[in-house]
């Protein structure tokens, strides 16, 4: 992974952030938006494993803030 890249952890600080909704705290918002990223991976996984011939997928890998992006 490149040295320039964004971890999945400061993305989604980033996007709790730009958000802007001062009347929840900081932290339910991070908690939320972890939880709505596990279920769009999940999704996201169950859809491969539609596709795929054997049915079965590999789980998706969030090792970037791109995929967190892409994902929420």
């Amino acid at each position: 992974m490149s040295g320039l890249g964004i971890s999945p952890s400061v993305m989604v600080n980033r996007i709790v952030l730009r958000e802007g909704d001062t009347s929840t705290p900081h932290l339910a918002k991070v908690a939320k938006l972890r939880a709505d990223l596990m279920a769009a991976a999940d999704a996201e996984q169950a859809k491969a494993a539609l596709l795929s011939p054997t049915g079965q997928a590999e789980p998706v890998l969030i090792d970037s803030g791109a995929v967190v992006d892409r994902l929420v």
